[in-house]
């Protein structure tokens, strides 16, 4: 009895912990088109099939979701995108909760993680919060007029190698 009761608070705390390390905690997803919860269900399906998707949640009222990630040595958050659009349907943002403990930020906001380069545009480069919620403004991961009005506001000249973060809008 009392090895049980141990194995299950081992398990515990390890889920704990894993979602307590630093890195993307979740990532929120906005879907433009969703009429039914086959809609819902198809983007869900969609997303399941991405090797570093633990598991999505689906809001067909909100119409938005929410994404959990494996631990793996490589996210690509362009392949959530295309997921999405390969259900036939839109994104209206990509958001993603980052927890920053063990992720180091240089002074113009540039960060590396999980294979992907990024730069968090008007970064303030005072102590950072444990856990910052941060929007992605690339094309494709909100509409594009709005993606070009963030790039004009910003001064952003594309790198197809970096991905752009601003606080949460």
């Amino acid at each position: 009895m009392k090895i049980y009761s141990i194995t299950a608070l081992l398990i515990l705390l390890t889920s704990v912990a894993t979602n307590l390390m630093a890195g993307i905690r979740w990532i929120d997803i906005g879907v433009n088109g969703f009429t039914c919860s086959m809609c819902s269900r198809s983007v869900e399906m969609s997303l399941r099939k991405l090797d570093f998707v633990d598991s999505v949640g689906m809001s067909l009222e909100k119409t938005e979701g929410r994404i959990y990630l494996k631990d793996v040595e490589v996210i690509d958050l362009k392949r959530i995108a295309k997921a999405i659009t390969d259900a036939g349907f839109s994104v209206r943002f990509v958001r993603l909760q980052l927890d920053f403990r063990d992720i180091r930020v240089d002074k113009d906001g540039f960060f590396t993680f999980k294979g992907q380069r990024y730069q968090w545009l008007q970064f303030k480069g005072n102590a950072l919060l444990n856990s910052v919620a941060l929007t992605l403004v690339d094309e494709g991961f909100l509409p594009k007029k709005e993606s070009n009005q963030w790039k004009k506001k910003l001064g952003i000249q594309p790198d197809q190698n970096i991905l752009y973060l601003i606080h949460e809008i």
